[in-house]
């Protein structure tokens, strides 16, 4: 059985970190994000305490018990468990680090002892050691603890922390040594001892590559790269098999920081701190929403948005309600009249009641969909995946074939198959442009977000950019107005069939359009029909009048609707935005993401083809060919970027 479990106080930088992974778990399902804490169902929660155990992320896993969060305990059988200290100076430090551990349930029989820097506990968690450090770190991070599993002496504890170092170094130089004592008469030890080092230097790639193949992800980065240092050890590039992973690894530490950038830009578009007016003892301030209780006054200007819903108590207004339910007039608002989440005050000032918390408003609810949308792979992911595993595909049969083939062919000395060979093994585990189609649709689902249009799925951007037809259906008993003939005009130039119907209450004529005025939903529906002969039509209507025609669509674009189930039900998009700007926000930011995908691609493999091209005629060496790797990987990734600045 699925239960519910928190994790709460979650930092802005990773939120999108923990996202993804939960949502790579097959035991993890109804995810739900918010500002600064993700809830989601679990039928196996051992697994996600495992891997916050294993990760840098000093969170709590927590479940809802009798309508409470409890910080969630592992039912494994529990076992007591020894650590120790390093460079534990005082015991107001050792009283510290057990007040600490003694709060976390999931640790019992918490013991410090400062004369002999040992901590003892019992616990059902088989990580232990990775939050116990993270623990003890915030409390003075030049303390350094080591976990022991068995009786411990001075000299099983020295041995235990240093003879695994001393023997690594030990190998590198005995390998380094042979190898260059041996190179100008290359023989058995030559390639021992080169192997050993490569071996010692290439100890994390290895692993991961193992991890990888016991998973059956055999195509891997890790392990691709793994057989090209093999492939040059095999060729006699010692040195440069060395070099090449040491490029490879010093690469993911660029990578990671690369990645960290891209994402911090996307948080900075998911999560702007939401604050409103709060009027407490006759005074204004301002505090974050989450902060907002019920029953207490929300104050609203002028031009801004109401956050929170409730009643009105002081002051009236004229309320824009396009959100709620797409309509374009202004409606007022009179004390004791009913407010909600969406609203924005375009006449007059409010004080509001509030009836609900802002997790649980409407509005947030809506705007959360897009924050949940990367659950699933969206269509331009899997055709780039595509075109990834065909390209890398090849590249690995080529790579294979000069290797195996190079000592059997006679060729000019400048050229030297095998070590084409390795350098296409290397250029195929080059995932920059996969990399950067998954950053380009966090990206345009966060740039969605931030213009306050709620996208459902993850595929909707895609859906859209297929779309041959777009249907703009008019508010009803509204006349155009200039903003509005600005709209169409913008909407005819993104090259594609545009239709216009018209409820107004006054007919349209112009040249320039197909435009049917006053049709009932049937007649629409028909026309809609024959559209989709065409290809795919997207359909932007009223919130729920024609909710037959959203469900039909290819691409339902419903404006407004955040309060309304059947519309956020049967809409693919919801704008929650009264300005028409925002429809043209929606479709730039397909193209753009469609755009930026497509040059990621090209660039990626023109990149690949160009160095293998350069290693064939011999001007390309190995090590620079890894260098370019890392600058693509890069460039591609930094390029996704640019759909935040739309």
């Amino acid at each position: 059985m699925e239960r519910l479990f928190y994790i709460d106080q979650i930092k802005t930088e990773d939120i999108n970190k923990l996202s993804i992974k939960l949502n790579e778990m097959q035991e993890v399902s109804h995810i739900k994000i918010m500002k600064n804490s993700i809830s989601f169902h679990c039928a196996r929660p051992d697994n996600v305490q495992t891997f916050l155990n294993e990760s840098d992320l000093d969170y709590v896993l927590k479940e809802m018990v009798n309508q409470r969060k409890r910080e969630y305990v592992s039912s494994q059988n529990k076992v007591k468990q020894f650590f120790m200290f390093e460079n534990l100076a005082t015991e107001e430090e050792a009283k510290k680090i057990k007040e600490v551990l003694s709060k976390y349930s999931v640790y019992e029989d918490v013991q410090v002892d400062f004369s002999n820097k040992m901590l003892t506990l019992t616990t059902s968690d088989k990580n232990a050691l990775s939050r116990i450090s993270r623990i003890v770190e915030n409390i003075n991070s030049d303390i350094h603890v080591e976990q022991w599993k068995k009786p411990f002496k001075s000299q099983d504890i020295f041995n235990e922390k240093y003879i695994q170092k001393y023997i690594r170094i030990a190998a590198l130089c005995v390998g380094f040594a042979i190898g260059l004592v041996t190179k100008n008469d290359a023989n058995f030890l030559t390639y021992l001892g080169w192997l050993l080092a490569l071996v010692v230097c290439n100890e994390n790639v290895i692993l991961k590559a193992k991890k990888d193949i016991q998973v059956k992800q055999y195509l891997s980065e890790p392990v691709l790269i793994l057989a090209a240092c093999l492939g040059g050890w095999a060729c006699q590039a010692f040195v440069e098999a060395i070099v090449v992973s040491l490029l490879y690894q010093a690469g993911q530490v660029l990578m990671s920081f690369v990645s960290h950038n891209t994402f911090s830009k996307i948080d900075g578009l998911l999560n702007k701190e939401a604050i409103g007016r709060r009027l407490k003892h006759g005074q204004e301030e301002m505090i974050p929403l989450t902060d907002f209780d019920i029953g207490d006054t929300l104050v609203v200007r002028e031009g801004e948005p109401v956050f929170l819903g409730g009643t009105v108590i002081e002051g009236e207004a004229k309320l824009d309600v396009y959100a709620i339910d797409g309509s374009d007039v202004l409606t007022d608002s009179r004390i004791g009249s009913r407010i909600y989440s969406g609203t924005i005050v375009k006449e007059g000032y409010v004080h509001i009641k509030t009836t609900v918390l802002y997790e649980d408003s409407a509005m947030n609810t809506a705007m959360n969909i897009a924050m949940n949308a990367p659950i699933t792979q969206s269509k331009i992911e899997k055709l780039i995946d595509k075109i990834s595993s065909g390209y890398t595909i090849l590249l690995i049969v080529l790579g294979i074939l000069c290797c195996v083939a190079g000592p059997f062919i006679s060729v000019d000395n400048n050229f030297n198959p095998i070590y084409l060979g390795i350098i296409m093994l290397t250029m195929a585990g080059s995932n920059a442009y996969k990399q950067g189609a998954s950053f380009s649709l966090l990206a345009g689902i966060a740039k969605a977000l931030a213009k306050k249009i709620s996208i459902k799925e993850n595929s909707g951007l895609d859906d859209l950019n297929t779309c041959v037809t777009v249907i703009y259906d008019r508010f009803d008993g509204i006349e155009t107005t200039d903003e509005e003939m600005d709209l169409f005009e913008k909407l005819s130039h993104l090259h594609k069939t545009f239709i216009i119907f018209n409820d107004g209450p006054v007919n349209m004529e112009n040249e320039q359009y197909t435009i049917y005025n006053n049709l009932s939903v049937e007649e629409k529906l028909e026309v809609m029909d024959k559209a989709m002969i065409a290809g795919p039509v997207a359909y932007i209507g009223d919130c729920d009048k024609d909710i037959c025609l959203l469900q039909k669509a290819n691409v339902g674009i419903s404006r407004g609707g955040v309060h309304n189930q059947n519309v956020l039900k049967n809409s693919d998009i919801v704008l929650a935005s009264s300005n028409y700007d925002t429809i043209i926000d929606l479709f730039n930011i397909t193209k753009k993401q469609k755009a930026i995908n497509i040059e990621n691609t090209f660039f990626g493999i023109l990149a690949s083809l160009l160095v293998v091209l350069l290693a064939t005629i011999s001007l390309m060496p190995w090590w620079l060919a890894v260098v370019i790797y890392y600058i693509v990987t890069v460039i591609v990734i930094m390029n996704t970027q640019r759909i935040t600045y739309l």
